[in-house]
């Protein structure tokens, strides 16, 4: 049995004392899995570690009546400047076991090869939870602590570790902490919430979890995330890292994951939808969403989602085969052209994507909900996003966008159509044109009067020519 009592842990900042766990209490026993949810920074690592002993609570009694694990996928164990080898040694050694057989188990488990003679001070954090995952398994531990686990390694090692600590030690205690709710839902029997320093306790995983959304505000109508950025391309790859750390987006793919897996595709295009309307530039899931929407026969919406998902640099190999699919269902496969692959260089180059279409939408056509029919031809009939642009600016629905300036969505809209037309800006000039435009200002003009389009030669022709003739005042040349 493990007891924890009024356990509190507060870290000295300069700016006051960080208080991250307050009056925890739950008690552990042989055969119990306790899975935890929370968000990043709550709390979760340190409270393995410190029911691991490997950091001591600010007050509070832990007490240990089962042999536990240190938290597995954490080599802070290591002596950093003795090999694997070494250290699988010195382990053994403490517990009194054979190190011979040890050796061979972490050799054929870990997989690490002539590395496991290599100082561990040279390791990834990869290789190193490799270790300490299989060192871990050589001590037959009564409790394992298991803190994200399930991001080290292949499938096949994840297969393997599964193996080993479910079927081979089922009869076990464990505490798993992971960002997979997924995987905290299958092989947890009770769960709790770590939140704003405190532990709340359910036995049923639906309960939780839901309690858990609502909590970081999952259930909210999903809002675009601001991302600091210079250009497209490094907006694309701001966009894959951030939204993978954002608990919103992991919790919607989550369950679009859950859903496509009950063959529930109609609830995965809206979990998807819901993840991508915060990070529209994440290309991975664009590839879900048409895969989701191509199950329900939606064509023309899978369509897009391919395209927008190549033109953001998924291998076209991946989708070719579905795209083509779903283009010949329209009974458009002799006219249509292939999704298009990016292209080195500036943003006015690329193909277009469906959130270029929105954005492009909003600042030349007022326009907040395009139709899908008009994103699917503006993606087909256009081979780059300048010449999609000026087309939108030459059609008869032309409208320069005035600013609200009213929703975090137009904010980030702004954002965006600054980065997007502003490539050529300095960070200052882009802040200012962001920080500075008002309520009433005409978006177009302001985005002129900063020095945007300098990169997009078709829309400063069509702005040249068509922008007067649609304005009472008159826009100066750009150039």
């Amino acid at each position: 049995m493990i007891r924890v009592r009024d356990l509190n842990k507060s870290y000295p900042t300069r700016f006051g004392t960080k208080t991250v766990l307050d009056g925890v209490n739950f008690e552990l026993a042989m055969g119990e899995r306790l899975g935890i949810l929370g968000r990043n920074g709550a709390g979760k690592s340190t409270m393995i570690r410190l029911v691991s002993g490997a950091e001591r609570p600010t007050s509070g009694v832990i007490e240990r009546e089962m042999s536990v694990s240190w938290p597995l996928a954490f080599g802070g164990a290591f002596q950093a400047q003795l090999t694997g080898i070494d250290n699988i040694r010195f382990i053994t050694s403490i517990y009194n076991q054979d190190f011979d057989r040890n050796l061979e188990f972490v050799e054929d488990f870990a997989e690490l090869g002539p590395y496991l003679r290599e100082p561990v001070r040279s390791y990834s954090s990869g290789m190193r939870a490799r270790l300490a995952f299989a060192i871990s398994m050589i001590i037959e531990f009564d409790c394992f602590l298991i803190d994200e686990i399930g991001a080290v390694g292949d499938a096949r090692f994840h297969d393997r570790c599964n193996h080993e600590l479910f079927e081979v030690r089922g009869d076990r205690a464990m505490i798993i902490i992971s960002h997979d709710a997924g995987y905290v839902r299958d092989h947890c029997n009770r769960w709790a919430i770590l939140h704003d320093t405190k532990l709340t306790h359910f036995d049923d995983f639906e309960e939780a979890y839901g309690v858990y959304k609502e909590l970081i505000g999952a259930e909210m109508r999903a809002k675009p995330v601001s991302i600091a950025y210079t250009n497209r391309a490094r907006m694309i790859d701001s966009s894959q890292r951030a939204a993978l750390t954002d608990e919103r987006f992991r919790i919607h793919v989550q369950q679009g994951d859950w859903a496509r897996d009950q063959r529930d595709w109609k609830k995965a295009q809206r979990e998807y939808a819901d993840a991508l309307a915060l990070y529209p530039y994440q290309r991975s899931y664009w590839t879900q969403h048409a895969h989701a929407a191509k199950e329900q026969d939606l064509h023309a919406q899978a369509e897009i989602s391919y395209r927008t998902a190549v033109a953001l640099g998924e291998p076209l190999a991946d989708v070719e085969e579905h795209a083509a699919f779903v283009i010949a269902q329209q009974g458009d496969d002799d006219s249509a052209p292939p999704p298009r692959v990016p292209l080195p260089g500036v943003a006015a180059i690329q193909p277009p994507t469906r959130a270029d279409y929105e954005l492009m939408a909003w600042l030349f056509q007022s326009e907040n909900n395009p139709r899908m029919q008009d994103v699917q031809s503006g993606l087909r009939d256009h081979a780059s996003c300048d010449e999609m642009a000026a087309a939108l600016i030459e059609s008869a629905s032309f409208a320069s966008a005035t600013w609200r300036g009213e929703t975090d969505v137009e904010a980030t809209l702004l954002q965006t159509a600054a980065c997007l037309f502003g490539e050529n800006l300095s960070n200052t000039a882009r802040e200012r044109l962001t920080d500075e435009i008002m309520p009433g200002d005409d978006v177009i003009a302001s985005l002129a009067k900063a020095g945007a389009f300098a990169q997009w030669p078709r829309i400063r022709d069509s702005l040249n020519r068509l922008y007067p003739q649609m304005r009472d005042q008159s826009l100066e040349r750009i150039h």
